[in-house]
């Protein structure tokens, strides 16, 4: 199973939410919550499982709902031009008013349209002719190369000059994406398939566009976020929390949390939440407070993702109800996976525990 989980729930809520919320085999589609969306059958013994695991729990990459209810990604599955172009518009969260190319093959109404006039109206794709994009067909190895080239340009320092081609079955002379496979190698974002061979013509997989993806995003560094402005979001997430329960303020915590949280992390949370609603209404009264010298530090950071990790802290949660009351001090070590959003703000999209 999946081991992202909401950290300081006590053991009562953890019993509630983590045992019988966080089994997304065991639900039907029927009964399937938003939660579980995020808990696919099919990555845990992948080769590619952290970068896979990481778009699914940042709401970048969706799975597939199979006939019997189960979430998959299917990661050895060949991605499409629509696919992949989506994937890094959402990923690098690509906006633009500019003028794009019409294709006559891609219908305004279609899910892929607004990614394809997005990254076609930057020069980041162009069509497979001057008309068509052809967005069912499967993808090269190549193309994703000089489509990650072409979008990232701007925040990642790739070479100015030409490198020498690291592969032997790379043309080169004649084929468009050799300086692209060229540059991302030489800045690790692309590997060879085997010793000296990249495979240029071979339809890429899910997996491989999810990985060349992810080590390109950790480059960016044209727009680096601040450490202050990080781990205040969630010193302030806590502050909002703690005030939300102890003011019995329930109803208001899940919207009041969306302004730090996103993702799989808010979808854990409104789960939270729900647990200590059932609690309240069963006559059970919640108060928390921080104990403990918590200390906040920046692992990592590029232009859109962060990892901040946390020691030190504590929560300590009371649960007072007619025959006495139950209290639990739980600890708040993890790392605390943040991305850019939208709208410019930066939230936490996962906990992951230490």
């Amino acid at each position: 199973m999946n081991n992202w989980v909401k950290q300081g729930a006590a053991a009562l809520l953890a019993g509630l939410l983590i045992a019988a919320s966080l089994q997304p085999s065991a639900a039907s589609a029927a009964e399937r919550t938003a939660l579980e969306m995020y808990f696919p059958v099919d990555i845990e013994e992948h080769w590619a499982y952290p970068e896979l695991d990481n778009f699914v729990v940042a709401d970048l990459l969706k799975g597939y709902e199979a006939s019997n209810g189960d979430i998959e990604i299917r990661p050895e599955q060949h991605v499409t031009r629509a696919e992949f172009v989506t994937l890094l518009v959402r990923s690098m969260d690509l906006k633009s008013d500019e003028e794009a190319v019409q294709f006559t093959d891609v219908p305004e109404e279609q899910w892929y349209a607004e990614s394809v006039r997005i990254a076609s109206s930057l020069g980041i794709v162009n069509g497979v002719t001057k008309s068509e994009f052809r967005p069912d067909q499967e993808i090269e190895r190549g193309d994703i190369a000089t489509m990650v080239v072409r979008a990232f340009q701007p925040s990642i320092p790739f070479e100015e000059q030409a490198v020498d081609l690291p592969f032997d079955d790379v043309p080169a002379e004649g084929y468009y994406a050799s300086d692209a496979i060229a540059k991302a190698s030489e800045a690790g974002i692309v590997n060879g398939m085997e010793e000296r061979l990249f495979k240029p013509f071979e339809k890429a997989k899910r997996a491989e566009a999810v990985v060349m993806l992810q080590r390109a995003l950790k480059l960016q560094n044209s727009e680096l976020p601040d450490e202050k402005l990080l781990t205040s979001v969630i010193t302030e997430a806590d502050e909002a929390e703690f005030a939300a329960i102890n003011n019995d303020e329930l109803e208001e915590l899940t919207s009041v949390l969306s302004k730090y949280y996103t993702a799989f992390q808010l979808a854990s949370l409104s789960q939270y939440v729900d647990g200590m609603k059932d609690l309240v209404h069963d006559g059970i009264s919640i108060s928390v407070k921080e104990t403990g010298q918590r200390s906040l530090e920046l692992l990592s950071a590029s232009d859109r993702y962060a990892i901040v990790k946390s020691t030190g802290g504590a929560w300590q949660f009371k649960y007072s109800f007619d025959d006495g009351q139950q209290s639990e001090t739980v600890s708040n070590d993890g790392h605390y996976y943040m991305k850019k959003t939208d709208d410019g703000t930066w939230k936490v999209y996962a906990i992951y525990e230490e």
